[in-house]
């Protein structure tokens, strides 16, 4: 393994994980205290003709770009990683790309209703909206396997320096679905917005830890 090539990578993907974890965040914000208003806003703008509210336009639109700017990054700096780790590590890499790749599509897909509600027509929303959701649901759900199956090889891996690391984003992830679950029941929502905060905090120091790991260079042959 070549240490300064491993180095590199991995501080890619640790700044991608921080810039995607930062619009996590926000994103959930506005997905718990403004984009349920916000698409109601919208479609109303729409409807009377009057101009888009930028709340609306920023919640629907502009912060889901930004997410899906954030998993490109990400995807590409999982690319590198998957080169510079060694051959037995690299499908474990290769499958959290395919599921950021996942999650990219899944992103693109849920900014179509966008598009849906610029039709102004309140049954098409309706109805394209569940589709939409479902569709993105989904995709979700693969995405979340994938980086479950490539997280448990890492951190059962002979060769990957970051086994540590590799440990506490698969509790990450672990958490991230309970979290999911719990956050879907009725009055349970802050429960589920803490245990959202906690993984993030789990995966940036799971990727810290990586980041940091001691790498035993190969020799040339």
């Amino acid at each position: 393994m070549d240490k300064l090539a491993y180095k590199s990578a991995v501080n890619k993907v640790f700044t991608s994980v921080l810039i995607i974890v930062i619009l996590g965040v926000i994103s959930a914000i506005f997905t718990s205290f403004i984009a349920a208003t916000a698409s109601l806003e919208l479609t109303a703008a729409i409807a009377s003709g009057s101009s888009l509210p930028f709340t609306a336009v920023l919640s629907v639109l502009i912060i889901p770009l930004l997410v899906v700017a954030g998993n490109i990054y990400y995807c590409i700096a999982l690319k590198g990683l998957a080169n510079a780790v060694h051959e037995n590590d690299a499908p474990a890499v290769k499958k959290l790309r395919s599921a950021a790749i996942l999650s990219i599509i899944s992103s693109l897909v849920g900014l179509c209703i966008f598009l849906v509600i610029l039709s102004g027509d309140l049954t098409v929303i309706g109805v394209l909206s569940v589709v939409i959701g479902i569709a993105c649901l989904v995709l979700s759900v693969i995405a979340y396997i994938f980086t479950l199956i490539g997280y448990s090889k890492l951190k059962n891996s002979e060769t990957f320096p970051g086994k540590d690391g590799a440990k506490l984003l698969f509790i990450a992830a672990i958490v991230a679905l309970c979290c999911g679950v719990v956050g879907a029941i009725p009055f349970l929502g802050v429960i589920g917005g803490i245990g959202a905060i906690v993984a993030f905090v789990l995966q940036i120091v799971g990727w810290l830890k990586i980041k940091n790991s001691e790498v035993a260079e190969t020799p040339a042959e």
